[in-house]
């Protein structure tokens, strides 16, 4: 399976599509947020009347229930038909077991839709050049706790490891152009836009700044 290009579209609208996409198939009406943050996909979950279940590390909102992937999802939780994985995967210490850790949360049949950043984004091709750090991978990124790289190949052989079937894998976001400004500032802003336009050549893993994969649980 090849990687598809969206350009411009944002991971949490496409969550949102692909929910919509499948929500008469989904095995019950539950929908886990792992990583819900602010609960901003609980709109999208509302939308289609499914049942909008929160967790994450760290205390945010009251709704959500507290859950270190390193660990089995907490045990007054619901098993639910759909799970939105959004920005957390290169979070994690131990990717492997976290996917385990939601396959087993997840029911037969239920879905899971995934995106991190993308480590081939022309920009981290510069910047590993010219900087030897990725892009998103740079010491300053650590108090964000960024200490995996979701490389493409192994996000696959985790997710098949442990029950997916990959239906998608995308790259959305696009290469954005800097703003038209007078000045030297401005004049190297455009030169670096040009050098990374030619390190990422026709590549569709160039293209944007985040990865996404949508799979089933068989």
């Amino acid at each position: 399976m090849e990687f598809v290009f969206y350009k411009g579209l944002k991971r949490d609208e496409w969550s949102e599509q692909k929910l919509s996409s499948v929500k008469h198939a989904l095995p019950n009406n539950i929908v886990s947020d792992i990583g819900a943050g602010w609960g901003y996909f609980k709109k999208n979950v509302d939308k289609h009347n499914l049942i909008w279940q929160p967790f994450d590390y760290v205390d945010k909102i009251p709704e959500a229930q507290r859950w270190d992937l390193n660990n089995p999802a907490p045990k007054e939780a619901d098993n639910p038909g759909y799970v939105n994985f959004l920005e957390v995967y290169e979070h994690l210490a131990n990717p492997e077991l976290g996917i385990k850790n939601i396959s087993n949360h997840l029911v037969k049949g239920g879905y899971l839709a995934l995106s991190c950043p993308n480590p081939l984004y022309v920009k981290s091709k510069f910047t590993m050049i010219f900087k030897d750090r990725l892009y998103a991978f740079q010491p300053k990124h650590l108090i964000e706790h960024h200490v995996n790289i979701p490389l493409p190949h192994i996000i696959e052989f985790y997710l098949e490891n442990h029950g997916f079937k990959i239906l998608e894998k995308a790259i959305i976001g696009e290469h954005y152009k800097p703003k038209l400004k007078l000045s030297v500032n401005g004049f190297k802003d455009w030169v670096k836009f040009a050098l990374e336009k030619v390190l990422g050549g026709t590549s569709i893993m160039s293209k944007g700044h985040t990865q996404v994969y949508f799979a089933v649980k068989q």
